[in-house]
């Protein structure tokens, strides 16, 4: 019984080697679509200098999480930032008159534009909201990874 479950096992590697290396050069001959996200948009990345005028650690409307609304000197803008529980855990607080800098891309959703923060500075302190490919950190990124996510910074970049 073991001896024939054995060689149905091994006949199913093999059919599966075969049958996946076809498939495989289809991959590797198709043409990469281009990057979502963050991903690939350094050049479309803009940074917001302001003063905030409202935080809120839990927006009703969508997208969920702490929101900013900065002004700038082109308006007002709401710049979502994702867990307040993250913002929290890393020691980084907002009220209304603080200056700040965020960095990020304008994004198109179903529901309209939306600004996606990738980092936030505020004095001396900076924390990355978002992965280079655009995902937002959280808690259990920040824990896996280790490393802090603020950073004190030397000056305005």
């Amino acid at each position: 019984m073991k001896r024939s479950i054995r060689r149905a096992a091994i006949l199913a590697g093999i059919v599966l080697f075969l049958g996946g290396a076809p498939r495989a050069q289809q991959l590797a001959q198709r043409p990469q679509a281009p990057p979502r996200g963050l991903a690939g948009n350094a050049a479309r990345e803009i940074v917001l200098e302001g003063q905030v005028l409202r935080y809120t650690a839990s927006a009703t409307t969508p997208p969920l999480g702490a929101h900013v609304v900065l002004q700038t000197a082109g308006g007002a803008v709401d710049v979502p930032l994702g867990a307040a529980s993250y913002l929290q855990a890393n020691h980084f607080s907002l009220a209304s008159g603080d200056v700040v800098r965020i960095a990020g891309v304008q994004s198109s959703t179903r529901q309209g534009s939306v600004f996606l923060a990738r980092v936030i500075q505020k004095g001396g302190q900076a924390l990355v909201l978002r992965t280079a490919q655009g995902a937002p950190l959280g808690l259990a990124g920040a824990r896996a990874s280790g490393a802090p996510k603020t950073q004190p910074q030397a000056g305005a970049r």
